[in-house]
């Protein structure tokens, strides 16, 4: 009588701590005045960390596949420096690859960009290509 009584506390105790903490935001409510957030340069550039590396043959294989562009740190604030951001992507010398593939400079003229804007270049799961710009304040 004591195990079951002991195991019917416990259970109860185990339902409570489940239960409780996924009610804390009703009990508490929502912050009103929730201060803007931040991002700092290393922040914005989050989404490059640990790109693979990529070679000319990979980026001349690319032939009619869809290609996306995600911007990176443009928050149109005015000039920022971002120059770090073309030295550490996975594209540094294959700029000149990337100008000679027409699947590549179609979706980047497409969208305002050149070569020259590319930070890093990644392939999807589907077999798409995943660029990622910079607009840069050299024009």
């Amino acid at each position: 009588m004591l195990k079951t009584t002991v195991l019917t506390l416990l259970a109860g105790i185990a339902t409570a701590a489940t239960i409780m903490p996924s009610n804390a935001q009703f009990i508490a409510g929502v912050p009103q005045n929730k201060p803007a957030p931040t991002v700092s340069e290393d922040e914005c550039a989050y989404q490059l960390n640990y790109m693979p590396r990529m070679t000319r043959t990979l980026i001349e294989s690319i032939h009619s596949q869809p290609v996306y562009l995600i911007p990176v740190c443009e928050t149109g604030l005015g000039r920022d420096d971002y120059g770090w951001l073309f030295t550490t992507g996975n594209v540094g010398t294959l700029r000149l690859p990337i100008a000679n593939n027409r699947t590549l400079m179609a979706a980047l003229t497409a969208q305002g960009y050149d070569h020259q804007d590319v930070i890093s270049l990644r392939f999807g799961g589907n077999g798409d290509v995943v660029l990622y710009v910079h607009q840069r304040d050299l024009r």
